[in-house]
């Protein structure tokens, strides 16, 4: 039998921690902040929300400490597929990215139909015409033409990769965090504490019941950090792993806290049982600031920034999945031609960039959909690599070079991976009250993905 590996060209670059930090912090917060604020206050008031978030700030930063110990112990681009591969073989590691490459492509689907949903609010006086239903909802020609523009620049940006893409992508990500926080500030100096008021409701709603619900969508709400670990080939060879250790909990810390303030200055601004909680209440807040004519459109574009910025880094990480899928033999040859200059494949941008485009077709009916493949689908990746790293400490005992985590932040990782991994498949249940129609991309998918090992275990021999 032949190598079951693929010769690939190492990924190159020179990344250094705060384009690391960007990264991470940048492929998290998207247009969640914006857009779902007034949903989060609506179901557990102003605190629970907050607690909702610490809580999973806390079991996700676990769980990126367990990422980064992995990331130490197997430096290779590829994140859960590599872990995996290292640990359980080929078989599980292969259904392990082939499930994560698709949640991030579906991702990427997601950031494109976010961000011509935002810039219709700006109300730019585009004519625009409806050109069919789908998923439930209108499909019109602005958004089509604002995703299939965005679509070919960031995979341009992706073929392009190592500098051209960090300078990029942590441009978008500080530019960003600047104008969200001063915004937030300037709510904070202009609220009355008073609107705030049940910070803890007992009823109408219950507090606790919805941060619980928080807690298990920041599965969702909090993914991105594994950004840092899919670009550890393309980091620095100053930056040692400690450092790397500390940006990635780092993102998920900061990411978390970013939710919690949003959370406080949308609410600080109107009696917040007043909120309307499926509009975009980040932006209602900012009406009643002074210059509100000026800062409403500055929110709204900052968010498309967001958006550009997490569909970057989502495009990035499923690329990097499959370039490790490929570099095993288990995606076609033909993934692995005409390298970039920084050893990206043409072939693997491209597969990417034709599912996006086709995605943006769906409308945004399709949205809630995504969100729960998505979801799913990270959360199981969570789960199989954090109970790994117990697994691959027993086998390999203790190395001078690697980066641990404490025993505790391990225990709340698995923990914490295999809860959140039952409530992704659970909730969707409740929420039908009986068979979802996203259950059924599961089988289909993973009947592909055989389809395909089958066929690359064929050529190999």
């Amino acid at each position: 039998m032949a190598d079951s590996s693929v010769a690939v060209p190492a990924l190159k670059g020179n990344i250094g921690r705060f384009q690391l930090f960007a990264f991470g912090f940048g492929s998290i917060i998207g247009s969640s902040w914006c857009v779902l604020a007034g949903s989060w206050i609506a179901a557990a008031g102003p605190g629970g929300a907050v607690i909702g978030f610490a809580l999973g700030g806390i079991v996700v930063a676990c769980i990126g400490a367990c990422y980064a110990e992995l990331t130490s112990r197997i430096p290779v681009t590829g994140g859960e597929f590599s872990f995996v591969l290292h640990v359980f073989g080929r078989g599980l590691a292969f259904y392990v990215g082939w499930f994560i490459a698709f949640a991030w492509i579906l991702v990427t689907i997601f950031e494109g139909l976010a961000i011509a949903w935002l810039f219709e609010r700006l109300n730019t006086g585009m004519p625009d015409v409806m050109l069919y239903n789908a998923v439930g909802t209108s499909v019109t020609r602005n958004q089509l033409i604002i995703g299939c523009i965005g679509a070919p620049a960031i995979a341009l940006l992706n073929y392009r990769g190592g500098q051209v893409l960090a300078r990029f992508h942590s441009l978008l990500t500080y530019l960003f965090i600047g104008v969200a926080l001063a915004m937030v500030a300037l709510m904070l100096s202009q609220g009355a504490p008073a609107n705030l008021v049940p910070l803890l409701p007992a009823r109408n709603p219950v507090w606790w019941e919805g941060a619980a619900g928080i807690f298990a969508n920041c599965a969702f709400l909090l993914c991105g950090f594994q950004a840092v670990s899919q670009v550890v080939e393309e980091k620095s060879a100053r930056l040692p792993f400690s450092a790397l250790f500390r940006i990635l909990v780092l993102t998920v810390v900061a990411a978390s806290g970013f939710y919690c303030v949003v959370v406080i200055g949308t609410a600080i601004m109107m009696p917040w049982p007043s909120l309307p909680p499926h509009s975009l209440a980040f932006v209602e807040a900012a009406r009643l600031l002074p210059a509100s004519r000026v800062l409403v459109p500055l929110v709204l574009l900052i968010a498309i920034l967001s958006l550009l910025k997490t569909w970057n880094g989502c495009f990035l990480m499923a690329s990097r999945t499959l370039i490790a899928l490929t570099r095993e033999g288990l995606m076609p040859a033909w993934m692995n031609k005409w390298h970039g200059r920084t050893g990206v494949p043409a072939p693997i941008v491209l597969v990417i960039f034709v599912i996006n485009v086709a995605g943006l077709t769906l409308g945004r009916g399709a949205v809630g959909m995504l969100v729960d493949a998505i979801t799913i689908s990270l959360v199981f990746g969570y789960a199989i690599c954090c109970i790994g790293l117990p697994v691959l400490r027993r086998r390999e005992g203790a190395r001078s070079d690697v980066v641990a985590a404490s025993n505790l932040a391990v225990l709340v990782g698995v923990t914490g991976a295999v809860v959140m991994a039952v409530m992704a498949v659970v909730m969707p249940l409740v929420a039908a009250g009986g068979f979802p129609p996203v259950f059924w991309i599961f089988p289909v998918w993973t009947g592909i993905g055989t389809l395909v090992l089958l066929a690359m275990r064929r050529a190999r021999t």
